[in-house]
């Protein structure tokens, strides 16, 4: 199985439509892959808020509309912030039927009352143990800051690095949300609070964009990305249902597979993208993953191991937190990077041998996990 073409639009606040945006991603996919759009033999469409930001369902429809004559099957996929990467994954069970298949995502986000957002952004909670009780992400993820602190004694200025890091790097993005903006960790630690302990610089944006990946079961060309691992777990929806804040079951699941599908462990990755869309997020993934224990990821954090030149580059793109989060495209995006970088594409951005990434997606607070592994051809 193998990544044939990448495809994405700037993310930010753009004057597209959810329609235009989707096409746009589609098309440079298109042109980045050896194939016409005449090969592709299914299409999936990655969208969680088109229903209630923008009136539109149906996408997959909409997706034919601008594909006349094509007449392929065409199918939707929803599971919140992992909506990405879950239709990556479908993608790749698809290539037993097919030889060729197109990934896209999108979402167009911004342009709605903030109340109505949140309100909408809170679906993706138990609507009686979350939404009902008030508790919308930025409340669930400083519960999960909170217990971390008290079990690993992490404090919000490791936070901060995260944040200030993935500014950084966003900064050398020319498709970031947040490409233009020069952040200081003064900016990040004077920043109002949203729930504590997180203020505003520990959440990800609002943001409109699309990505788009084409699959292939044979290999196509010397630019070909192999996917070697691929794995989505589920877990309960609310963290009132779970034992341990600190710790995500869906991702150590799903990286546990997919390593074992791959034949390697977190110690052969190279570069990795993860579910940044509060700092602590970061953190988490990283336990998770398997990249380092419980309570050591602060650690990394502070010796500079996940920056450019550290041992471990973790969202060199500048991660959901300042690449920017229109959902249903996120978890493409991660896969968009791993595939530049594996390729050696990402100029400014780039790290030296980048031979094996590895993204990492969640929907909810854990509830969807997808994990996915990818080889450059140069092995």
């Amino acid at each position: 199985m193998y990544v044939i073409g990448i495809g994405k639009t700037k993310f930010g606040i753009l004057n597209e439509s959810i329609a235009q945006l989707a096409y746009k991603a589609m098309y440079n996919a298109i042109l980045d892959s050896p194939i016409s759009i005449n090969d592709i033999g299914i299409i999936f469409v990655s969208n969680f808020l088109g229903s209630h930001h923008q009136k539109q369902l149906h996408l997959n429809s909409i997706i034919s509309s601008m594909l006349p004559e094509l007449r392929i099957p065409i199918i939707g996929i929803e599971t919140a912030c992992a909506s990405g990467a879950s239709a990556f994954y479908q993608g790749l069970m698809a290539l037993s039927r097919f030889e060729n298949v197109l990934v896209v995502g999108v979402e167009k986000m911004t342009g709605n009352p903030k109340m109505k957002s949140i309100e909408n952004l809170a679906m993706a909670g138990d609507r009686k143990l979350d939404q009902e009780q008030g508790m919308i992400f930025p409340a669930n993820y400083a519960l999960v800051a909170q217990q971390h602190m008290i079990r690993h004694g992490t404090t919000h200025e490791d936070l901060s690095l995260v944040s200030f890091k993935n500014h950084k790097n966003a900064n050398l993005n020319p498709l970031a949300h947040y490409n233009y903006k020069h952040v200081t960790m003064e900016m990040i630690n004077n920043s109002c609070m949203i729930s504590s302990p997180l203020n505003l610089f520990d959440c990800s944006p609002i943001s409109d964009g699309a990505s788009a990946i084409i699959l292939s079961r044979n290999r196509k060309s010397d630019r070909d990305v192999k996917v070697i691992g691929s794995h989505l777990a589920t877990d309960c929806i609310s963290l009132a249902q779970r034992k341990d804040l600190t710790s995500f079951a869906s991702t150590k699941a799903a990286s546990a597979n997919a390593f074992g599908q791959a034949k390697i462990s977190p110690k052969d990755i190279d570069i990795a993208e993860v579910h940044d869309c509060f700092t602590i997020a970061e953190l988490v993934a990283m336990e998770d993953i398997g990249i380092c224990k419980p309570g050591e990821s602060k650690h990394w954090i502070r010796k500079e191991m996940t920056g450019l030149n550290g041992d471990l580059p973790i969202n060199t793109d500048g991660g959901l937190k300042a690449d920017g989060h229109p959902i249903g495209a996120s978890g493409i995006a991660q896969i968009y990077e791993i595939v530049t970088q594996l390729r050696g594409e990402a100029e400014k951005r780039q790290i030296d041998k980048a031979r094996i990434g590895l993204a990492h997606s969640v929907g909810g607070v854990g509830g969807t996990a997808v994990v996915s592994i990818l080889r450059g051809m140069s092995l």
